[in-house]
């Protein structure tokens, strides 16, 4: 869903796609095909559509935001040549040789990220095995201006079932443009070469004989492939400083659209790991978890890949046994869809137990899941009251959210609350001996109320929102009587849960995760200096009078 949020502000390239729907002998079926989508959003984000736009918009989109934090980010005539490494150089032991426009140079780096596709220079130049399969088939998508009778082609994402060319994809997507996509028949790709002799020509007139009887024709094409279906995956994401990401370390079909999809996942999920380590306030361990995290993550899309693929060209999966005389693969494509459907959506993609996701305590948060995406709801800030999504109020910066969950207003945990005042004011709390930088806190309470720190009896912890209802509490499972911290990770992923009067157990989580902090100052955990004069003084008033000079009031510590 991270995929999704990245693109919330450029909805207005495409209309939305709220579900889908399924055709066979030109009849509409209910509840089938795409169908799975709507019923994996419905309750599980804010987000209540899909969004079909072409990659090289969407990479647009990032290359602009990109620009304005760097101008010379993108050089798109640059290619990778090759790469050393000198172990000798602590600082920066890689040199990479890139070629521009007919020059060469090089430049010394710390690590080397190939995100450079499938046929990555990269991971072959770092001598990164990759183990693949082939499924055999022949796929042909398009983008084009059509003309048709199909009388859903530009509401929903449809899914057409064709006894010749498997499960037809028709996809709305943006300027106007519809994306089909079939499967090749084996006759046709023997005919033409195993493919590589299909004509724009040809592509187009089996796509009409693939979504009969609805009539199709096309007025502009903008763009066909035809490719072979496999699957693979790389031997190693990380390899002596040198990092893989998206199609550089998997790849499989475009049969449910993951392909972008997981390697955003990928970049987000490398960038704050790799961005902290580099700022040096995550230990190598927390960095180093891309890869189990990620590859693990792969692998379960493959298995997944490998059989929707195969579904799709209308074959048996090489895994089905034992079938019945009356198996039918477009059945079979339906449930692999349902059983699936979170995990397409990226609404439920998880990160098994380690250093950053461990197990707490059920009954802290009965409804979240360490290593889960942590569920979005509603909030309210002081004052305006105007309802505010939380991964709004918890954006992407690289540090982990703390969220002080501190009870109901008529009910306040006040002595759990001035047992995590005392710790964390304590030497022996994390927010001191570890980077201050890697925290950020929100204090969240559920109902309204006029001022906080006079409810609390303590100061709140970072911005305070009201949970009016409390429907936040009762999405995550806590106790509105004894409340929780919840440790949020970045990325949105659910990290660890402590109650209020065991902060210390957050130290103990965070040991593993955050380095300790240098010579830093002994700000708050706000970040909010506290300014004192050269005697320790604080200072509690001014006296300024006319005709005489301002002075301060102190108080002694």
């Amino acid at each position: 869903m991270r995929y999704t949020l990245l693109l919330k502000d450029h909805a207005n390239l495409t209309r939305k796609n709220r579900g889908g729907s399924n055709y066979r002998n030109g009849q509409r079926l209910e509840g089938t095909g795409w169908a799975f989508t709507r019923k994996a959003i419905e309750g599980n984000t804010f987000f209540s559509h899909s969004l079909g736009i072409r990659q090289k918009y969407i990479e647009e989109i990032f290359r602009r935001f990109i620009r304005k934090l760097d101008p010379s980010a993108f050089s798109p005539s640059t290619t990778f040549i090759d790469y050393t490494r000198d172990d000798r150089d602590t600082s920066y032991p890689i040199t990479a040789f890139i070629s521009n426009n007919g020059s060469k140079y090089s430049i010394k780096c710390k690590h080397l990220i190939g995100a450079d596709g499938a046929r990555s220079a990269v991971r072959n130049k770092a001598n990164i095995g990759f183990s693949s399969v082939s499924s055999g088939q022949r796929w042909v998508r398009m983008d084009a201006v059509i003309k048709s009778d199909m009388p859903e082609g530009r509401r929903n994402g449809v899914l057409i079932e064709s006894p010749t060319h498997g499960s037809i994809l028709w996809v709305m997507i943006d300027h106007g443009r519809t994306r089909l996509g079939y499967a090749l028949p084996p006759a046709l790709s023997e005919a033409y070469d195993k493919g590589k002799e299909i004509t724009p020509e040809i592509a187009m007139d089996e796509a009409k004989k693939a979504v009969a009887p609805f009539y199709l024709e096309s007025e502009t094409l903008d763009w066909y492939t035809v490719y072979s279906v496999y699957q693979g995956i790389a031997d190693s994401y990380m390899k002596n400083g040198v990092i893989l990401a998206g199609d550089a370390c998997h790849t499989h079909s475009s049969g449910s659209a993951q392909g972008m999809n997981a390697g955003v996942h990928d970049a987000v999920n490398l960038s704050w790991k790799l961005g902290g380590y580099l700022r040096g306030w995550y230990t190598k361990d927390t960095f180093l978890s891309y890869e189990s995290e990620r590859r693990s993550s792969a692998q379960q899309l493959i298995e997944v890949d490998i059989e929707l693929a195969s579904l799709f060209g209308g074959v048996i999966p090489p895994h089905f046994k034992d079938l019945p005389e009356n198996f039918d693969t477009r059945e079979a494509l339906n449930d692999c869809f349902k059983r699936n459907a979170g995990f397409t959506t990226g609404l439920t993609i998880s990160y098994s137990s380690n250093i950053l996701n461990q197990s707490f305590e059920p009954s802290l948060a009965s409804k979240a899941e360490a290593g889960h995406r942590l569920m979005d709801v509603m909030l309210e800030p002081p004052g305006g009251r105007a309802p505010r999504r939380l991964y709004e109020l918890m954006p992407n910066n690289g540090q982990f959210y703390i969220i002080v969950c501190a009870g109901a207003r008529d009910s306040i945990p006040k002595r759990s609350l001035r047992v995590l005042v005392t710790y964390l004011s304590s030497p022996q709390s994390f927010t001191r001996r570890l980077h201050s930088a890697a925290f950020a806190f929100l204090t969240i309470i559920s109902g309204h109320v006029n001022q906080a720190w006079e409810l609390l009896g303590v100061e709140p912890w970072g911005h305070v929102y009201y949970d009016p209802q409390g429907a936040a509490y009762n999405t995550w499972g806590i106790d509105l009587a004894k409340g929780a911290i919840l440790a949020v990770r970045p990325d949105g992923i659910l990290g660890h849960v402590v109650s209020l009067d065991a902060p210390e157990q957050l130290g103990a989580y965070f040991d593993g995760i955050v380095l300790p902090r240098k010579a830093e100052s002994a700000a708050d955990i706000d970040g909010t200096e506290i300014i004192r004069n050269g005697s320790g003084n604080l200072p509690v008033g001014e006296i300024s009078v006319q005709n005489e000079p301002e002075r301060m009031v102190l108080a002694k510590l």
